[in-house]
């Protein structure tokens, strides 16, 4: 009988992991998006460049920073961060970080790519222990000209909420990054 296998779209405390961990969930997300990028874009690893997402530029965030103010609605889900990934991009979320004094803003964040849903966080599980950051074993992948859509669950309204998305981008050398 074939071994079966599953997604792991949970979010992990840090504090949960064995040392070295997340930075091996990083590198195991890296390599499958540059695999990826490089199968379907025709084109050699040496010729992509592995870069942090920018906020604005890559995820149509409001602001090109992690932080912005939630809405005037609690008890629903508020739209972070919805478009159509860029041709030649791809990214990878593994992880998240969030402010102390956030932790009781936003208590979850809901990842759809492609017309489903891929990820459902619950943040409220991270704490001081964690510095308030968890990860993503198998991260949430957007690939190229894909729609995408990232809520926050809204618990307080009108305030600053900061929540760093952990993840790469990998794309043609050149497109943004040319080293």
């Amino acid at each position: 009988m074939a071994e079966q296998t599953y997604a792991q779209t949970q979010l992990i405390p840090a504090s949960e992991l064995n040392p070295g961990a997340a930075a091996s969930i990083r590198n195991s997300v890296m390599r499958s998006l540059i695999e990826l990028a490089s199968k379907e874009l025709v084109m050699p690893p040496w010729k992509l460049v592995v870069r942090d997402i920018r906020p604005l530029a890559d995820l149509d965030y409001t602001y090109e920073d992690w932080i912005e103010s939630v809405g005037a609605t609690a008890a629903t889900f508020e739209t972070m961060a919805t478009g159509t990934m860029g041709d030649q991009r791809y990214v990878g979320i593994y992880g998240i970080k969030i402010k102390e004094d956030n932790a009781d803003v936003c208590s979850q964040i809901r990842f759809n790519v492609g017309g489903g849903l891929k990820a459902l966080w619950h943040i409220q599980s991270l704490s001081k222990f964690d510095d308030y950051t968890g990860f993503c074993p198998s991260g949430i992948i957007i690939t190229q000209n894909t729609i995408y859509t990232i809520e926050r669950y809204v618990r307080m309204v009108s305030v600053p909420f900061f929540c760093l998305l952990k993840g790469i981008v990998v794309e043609p050398r050149g497109k943004v990054i040319g080293p």
